[in-house]
């Protein structure tokens, strides 16, 4: 099991990979932050705000790479910045409802 992050540069696509990832049943659980602040440097080489959004959800480890190819077909080099990190315990009826909910590998 893994939290998978997601992080988009406005609601919209948030919303529009939501529910494409609800369709596939690649995601169980999926949040949207809307009022996420990053930190990235900008031109002068100096860190600057930029408001983002991020998605958070729960899925198989073994969909993860499932999840990357369909993002990167839908938006190719425009990808928004996605990772994993493991689940080490879950409660045992969440975990069989993350297994049951999300697609067969």
């Amino acid at each position: 099991m893994i939290q998978i992050n997601i992080i988009t540069k406005n609601v919209l696509q948030a919303q529009e990979i939501t529910s494409l990832l609800y369709q596939e049943k690649l995601v169980l659980n999926e949040y949207i932050l809307k009022e996420v602040v990053g930190r990235l440097p900008n031109d002068a080489g100096e860190l600057s705000n930029v408001d983002e959004v991020l998605i958070v959800g729960t899925t198989k480890a073994l969909l993860f790479k499932t999840i990357v190819e369909l993002l990167k077909e839908k938006y190719g080099d425009k990808i928004p910045i996605i990772y994993a990190v493991p689940i080490v315990y879950m409660e045992e009826t969440q975990t069989e409802t993350l297994r049951s909910g999300t697609a067969k590998v």
